[in-house]
């Protein structure tokens, strides 16, 4: 009897136990991303495809609230609250992570890729993958899925740029980070820094006479409204990436974690599909609405100009991301 008490006894303190590891994954948490673009570009859709995977993936119990068009503030500000852990998420490019780690920088760096389709073979390649596991060691915050944003065109109002010298003393808007406005420099252009926000109202008074972005961010910002000339420079065939506090990775259970990162890489692979599809048809919509074209069928003298750039880098990592085929 005392046998059968004693089984009994243990049996019912193993599901006790079981309970009590289900009830602590169970736990509900509701998180926050913010993004600095609206919810009908690429990334304000892939914002809210996250949302949905991360709360599909965890049974509900991981709910994530999306905040687009910089209600969190702008890029710096947001990577700043993801590191103190104010902010769960955010989706931005590798600018504010290249602050506190250089390598990461080097994904905007010029004419880093042939095309969209290498640039999204880079992102996945394991020197890449690599560089995004250690930014903890640097920052706290992790990139869980880098995808394409887009290739980045040069626009103005009264001026057609074929070349560096047309883009001599032309006052251009950049974010506000150093290889951006390296890049423009030795363009040839005067880089302005300025938060996005700030972007049109500057175009529109004349404050700037560009600014350079990719299709889907010029058009459904609707710069064309402000700017003439749709100039096919492609600088930087850019990226962006989600990212995790790491606090949020603390006070979460690794199951989840695991799942959410999950979360991260599809969606990643989403929205590059979504992002070649819109670029597509931006370009079109671009000029349907008034913006005229400029190609570039010679960009040497662009690559020439900006490949000083590359001196800041390990001759290492530039090698074994161009090995990239």
């Amino acid at each position: 009897m005392f046998k059968k008490f004693s089984i009994a006894m243990g049996l019912a303190m193993g599901c006790s136990l079981v309970a009590f590891s289900g009830n602590a994954v169970a736990k509900n948490y509701k998180l926050k991303l913010g993004t600095i673009m609206p919810t009908d570009h690429p990334n304000g859709l892939g914002a809210v495809h996250f949302a949905n995977l991360v709360k599909q993936k965890t049974g509900g119990h991981v709910t994530v609230s999306v905040f687009p068009s910089s209600q969190l503030g702008n890029e710096k500000e947001q990577f700043d609250q993801v590191e103190m852990g104010s902010l769960d998420f955010t989706i931005l490019g590798y600018g504010e992570p290249g602050k506190r780690e250089k390598d990461i920088s080097i994904l905007d760096a010029p004419f880093l890729a042939k095309d969209r389709a290498q640039l999204v073979r880079v992102l996945n390649s394991k020197v890449i993958q690599d560089i995004f596991t250690n930014m903890p060691k640097h920052m706290g915050a992790q990139a869980i899925g880098g995808f394409y944003y887009g290739a980045r065109y040069l626009t103005t109002k009264n001026k057609i740029v074929r070349s560096p010298k047309d883009m001599k003393g032309l006052n251009i808007r950049v974010p506000d980070q150093k290889l951006y406005i390296d890049t423009l420099t030795a363009m040839g252009a005067r880089a302005t820094p300025m938060s996005f926000g700030e972007v049109f109202l500057a175009l529109q008074q004349g404050v700037i006479q560009g600014q350079e972005n990719p299709l889907a961010t010029i058009a459904n910002n609707k710069f064309d409204q402000v700017q003439k000339y749709l100039i096919q420079t492609q600088h930087i065939i850019g990226a962006n990436a989600i990212y995790m506090s790491t606090s949020t990775m603390k006070k979460l259970p690794k199951a989840y974690v695991a799942k959410i990162k999950q979360a991260g890489l599809e969606t990643a692979h989403w929205i590059d599909k979504k992002a070649f599809a819109q670029e597509d048809k931006f370009l079109a919509e671009l000029q349907k609405r008034g913006m005229k074209l400029i190609k570039i069928t010679n960009k040497a003298p662009f690559m020439k100009a900006t490949q000083k750039i590359y001196k800041d880098y390990d001759p290492k990592l530039v090698k074994a991301i161009r090995a990239v085929k």
